[in-house]
Order: structure tokens, then sequence, then C-alpha cells
């Protein structure tokens, strides 16, 4: 074998090494392998289902008043900014009959999924220590997490947010 077919195929490997990185740094970030329950309480999804969206993730609970009070705000704002490529999808930190029902009597949009006895553990990964609710993450086109947001959300301040990814 020439040398300079095996400086084209050490380039090559070189390459493709460093295409994988990347990925295989998304796949091992802990919101990527997390495994949420559905509503229906019939399967399981993960964040990965909108990658190529940016997506605002809502950590909420049915007791929080806070949570309650944003997820209307939260239902226009998906509506005003989907084509756009952006999704909302709220993360309760809850029981699944609770939630369900409140999704459905606030007629919730957006995909709420819930979380398990892990999750709390999570958002402090996530950049919240406290584990205060209500606490919202934005990941950007690939999976990755570019913003957080503690307390209540106004719609201003969120569109404004909003606006740096579009």
């Amino acid at each position: 074998m020439s040398t300079t077919t095996m400086n084209r195929r050490s380039l090559f490997a070189a390459l493709l090494l460093a295409c994988a990185l990347p990925l295989a740094a998304q796949a091992d970030t802990p919101l990527a392998q997390t495994r949420f329950g559905t509503l229906d309480g019939k399967g399981s999804t993960t964040l990965s289902a909108w990658r190529g969206k940016v997506v605002l993730v809502n950590f909420w609970a049915t007791w929080c008043a806070p949570c309650r009070e944003e997820m209307p705000m939260l239902n226009k704002l998906r509506e005003q900014y989907k084509g756009k490529g952006l999704e909302v999808v709220g993360i309760a930190l809850d029981n699944r009959t609770e939630a369900s029902n409140f999704a459905k009597q606030l007629r919730i949009g957006y995909p709420v999924v819930i979380g398990d006895s892990d999750t709390l553990g999570l958002l402090r990964q996530l950049g919240n220590p406290a584990g205060a609710l209500p606490y919202s993450i934005i990941l950007d086109r690939n999976g990755q997490q570019v913003g957080k947001l503690l307390g209540k959300l106004d719609e201003k301040t969120l569109s404004d947010t909003l606006q740096r990814y579009f």
C-alpha cells in the first residue's frame, strides 16, 4: 500500500472520529439518556424525539402555583413560535393521573411527560441545585442545553430569550 493511500485512510479515520465525538458527547448527557413516561402511561420517550427543534423544557407540578400560572402563556408561546421550530415540553414532577387531568383541564397543547424519582436529581444536574419549581431549560437544535430560567416565566422575558435561537 502506498504512503499516499495510507495517509488518506488515516485522514478519513480521523475525520470519522472527529464527527463521532460530538455525537457521543450528546448521547452521554444525563438529559439525553433520561426516559420520561407518557401521560397515557403506555410508553416512554426521551427529549431526543424533538432533536432538530429548539426545545423549551419546563419542569412543573400541579401543586406548584407559579407553574400553573405560566402554563397558558407557554401554550400561547408554543403556537407563536412553532413555525420557527420551537417545541415546548412539560415534565411533570407529579402523579400521572393528576398531571393528565390538569393538562386536559388547561387544554395544554404541547407534549407533557412524567418525571420519576430520579428527575429531581436531573433537575439539579441541569443547573437548579435547590430543585425549585418552575424551572425551564432551553435546548438548541442539537439537544444541547443553552439556557436556564428559574421561577415563574413572563412572556416578554421568555420571548426575548427565545429570539436568540431563531
